[in-house]
């Protein structure tokens, strides 16, 4: 007896966990390849990179609104920013008038930071770019929608 309503869970489907399973790893290794390992030398890891990023899509942020951001906790954020604070990648904006402490005070990237961030987006752009030299503009522009079509689904 065929039903009316619409399963809101497909069926188990191997394929498709088989297809999935490649997208991760694949957006892994883009994720590594973007990433470099050393702050010292110029360059900065993944997880540097997402916090700048963050911060220069939202300059003004504070720990809080970091670790919300991310959904990790607050002394996590603060460990992170912490670190960004001394590497001089990112500043705390000048302190309100209520006198706010750390974890309150408001952060931007620094212009190192920016500077930095810039650099490694550019970096990985010619990685991009000689990954996919032999590919037609159609398949860039293509790869790009399917892109864009993932990023700009739902969050989980």
């Amino acid at each position: 007896m065929p039903s009316d309503r619409i399963s809101p869970v497909p069926p188990p489907d191997d394929a498709r966990d088989a297809a999935l399973a490649r997208v991760h790893t694949g957006l892994s290794v883009v994720a590594r390849r973007g990433a470099t390992r050393n702050r010292s030398s110029g360059t900065i890891s993944h997880v540097d990179q997402t916090l700048l990023r963050m911060l220069a899509d939202n300059p003004g942020a504070r720990v809080v609104d970091i670790a919300e951001y991310f959904g990790f906790n607050r002394s996590t954020a603060s460990r992170q920013t912490a670190a960004l604070l001394e590497a001089g990648l990112i500043e705390e904006l000048p302190a309100e008038a209520s006198g706010s402490s750390r974890r309150g005070q408001p952060l931007q990237l620094s212009t190192r930071g920016q500077d930095l961030l810039s650099a490694q987006a550019g970096a990985m752009r010619d990685v991009t770019d000689r990954r996919m030299r032999e590919w037609t503009t159609a398949d860039v522009a293509r790869f790009a929608e399917i892109l864009e079509r993932y990023n700009s689904g739902p969050e989980a």
